[in-house]
C-alpha cells in the first residue's frame, strides 16, 4: 500500500494508516467518513485483496447500517484527542463505532474520556467517538483493527449493529490501564516546557503533552489546557492562537472536509 495523506492527519504522528473496505464512494483512495441516507456503503479495492475481513463484516454486522469499514494500523504513534462527527448532521448518539482487534500491540491503548483500555485481539469494543478519545501504540509492533462504524435514524439497542445478536457481550471484562494520580508535581514538570517550546517544536509539544493521559489519571482534553498554557508562558502569543485554534479544530466543531496546520504561521 502506498503511503498518502490520510483524512485528518494533522491528528497523528508516526505511522497511522487507514485502509479503506467500504466507504461512501467505493473509491480505493476516500478516506473521509460521511453519512449515508439512503444509500448503502460501496465496497473498494482493497477488498477483494481481504475476503476473511469481507466475511467478518458480512457475518458480524448489519450490513443495512454500515456506513464505513477500513482497516487501521497504528506504529510508535499517537493520535491526539480529539472528537469525531461533530462535522456532520445525525444526533451523536445515532451513531456506532466499534474497533475489532486483529492484531495487537501490548502497550497499544484507547482512551475514551475518563477510560483508558488496552484491546486484545479477537475483540470488539464499541468505542465513544463522539466523546473526546485518542490512541498510542508506544511500539514498533503493528496495532492492527477493524474499525466498522454504522449509524441509525433514530434511537436503537446496540444488539441490532450486530448480524447475529450473540455477539453482542457487553459483560465482557476489558484490560483497564492502570494510571498514576496526577499531581502537582507532574503538573509543574509540563509547565516546564514552556522553556523549550517555540514555533519549530509546537507541534511535537502537542504530540507529547498527548500522551501524558496514558500514564496520569486525568481527561485527554486537558492536553490542549495544558498547550494553551505552557504557550502563554512562553510568551507567544501567535502560539497561544494555534493552541485555542487546534483544540476547537479537535474537540470542538469543524466542517466536513477541513483542515488544519499545525505548522503554518
Amino acid at each position: 500500500m502506498p503511503t498518502v495523506e490520510e483524512e485528518y492527519d494533522e491528528f497523528s504522528n508516526g505511522f497511522w494508516k487507514n485502509i479503506p473496505l467500504y466507504n461512501a464512494s467505493g473509491g480505493s483512495d476516500d478516506r473521509l467518513y460521511r453519512d449515508l441516507r439512503g444509500a448503502t456503503a460501496q465496497p473498494t479495492d482493497h477488498l477483494q485483496r481481504v475476503p476473511y475481513l469481507d466475511e467478518i463484516i458480512n457475518a458480524v454486522y448489519n450490513g443495512e447500517r454500515l456506513q464505513m469499514a477500513r482497516t487501521r494500523n497504528l506504529k510508535n504513534a499517537i493520535v491526539i484527542p480529539h472528537r469525531d462527527f461533530v462535522e456532520l448532521d445525525r444526533e451523536l448518539d445515532q451513531y456506532f463505532r466499534t474497533h475489532l482487534m486483529l492484531e495487537d500491540s501490548p502497550l497499544s491503548f484507547h482512551s475514551d474520556d475518563d477510560t483508558v483500555i488496552h484491546m486484545r485481539a479477537g475483540e470488539i469494543w464499541f468505542l465513544d467517538a463522539a466523546a473526546v478519545h485518542s490512541a498510542v501504540n508506544f511500539t514498533e509492533f503493528s496495532r492492527q483493527s477493524l474499525c466498522v462504524d454504522l449509524a441509525f435514524d433514530g434511537a436503537f439497542d446496540e444488539k441490532e449493529a450486530f448480524a447475529d445478536a450473540t455477539f453482542y457481550t457487553p459483560n465482557l471484562s476489558p484490560d483497564i490501564r492502570r494510571r498514576k494520580p496526577f499531581t502537582k508535581q507532574a503538573e509543574a514538570g509540563i509547565l516546564a516546557l514552556s522553556g523549550v517550546i517555540g514555533r519549530e517544536n509546537f507541534r511535537d509539544i502537542l504530540f507529547l503533552l498527548s500522551k501524558v493521559h496514558y500514564t496520569y489519571d486525568v481527561h485527554p482534553s486537558e492536553t490542549y489546557e495544558w498547550l494553551m498554557a505552557v504557550s502563554k508562558q512562553a510568551g507567544d502569543d501567535e502560539m497561544v492562537e494555534k493552541a485555542e485554534q487546534i483544540r476547537d479544530f479537535a474537540i470542538g466543531a469543524r466542517e466536513l472536509g477541513e483542515r488544519f496546520s499545525l505548522t503554518t504561521w
